[in-house]
């Protein structure tokens, strides 16, 4: 019995290192490290805006899935698609919605080469050197009346529609903006 205990141990141990090792793995990479949308966030974002009308959700750089999943459940005929490049975190997504009746799609990939056309609302919370390219994607991609929300670094080249004001000193002001 004791030896079964250690063997999980270890393995538990030998699951966080690796965990551990991509995320500083993808961090370099990517230049950007993985950011969660926190819980009182969450709750301003399903307070303040109204999904109610829109048909389809992204959610770029989708993380382990927290925000998305929170959208899903609380509108249900609204599909949601999360786009993911670090594998760890998107793992982390896809095991977070595993056992869920929740209509979430994750994409594993590169959100500068995936078509958001179809996006009725956007989410970002990325660093301003990926918001910067993001704005002449958005510009080019997005239809007349999308809305996109970006938590805490917004855009450079318009101005938001509406600003949700956090806490001072707080990485949760979100400014939305619509195309």
């Amino acid at each position: 019995m004791m030896t079964i205990f250690l063997f999980f141990l270890l393995f538990c141990i030998f699951c966080l290192i690796i965990f551990l090792c991509s995320n500083i793995f993808y961090t370099f990479l990517l230049k950007v490290p993985m950011l969660s949308t926190n819980n009182t966030a969450i709750k301003k974002i399903l307070r303040d805006i109204d999904f109610s009308a829109a048909n389809k959700f992204y959610d770029l750089g989708a993380g382990n899935g927290k925000l998305i999943s929170h959208i899903a459940k609380r509108y249900p005929g609204l599909e949601c698609v999360g786009i993911e490049y670090n594998l760890v975190a998107y793992c982390c997504a896809r095991l977070r919605n595993v056992f869920s009746r929740k209509k979430v799609i994750y994409r594993r990939g590169n959100f500068f080469e995936i078509d958001i056309s179809d996006a009725n609302i956007i989410y970002t919370y990325l660093f301003p050197n990926i918001m910067n390219r993001l704005e002449i994607k958005f510009a080019r991609e997005l239809k007349k009346g999308t809305l996109v929300i970006v938590n805490s670094f917004p855009l450079k080249s318009r101005e938001p529609k509406t600003i949700i004001q956090g806490k001072a000193g707080a990485l949760d002001t979100f400014y939305v903006y619509e195309y």
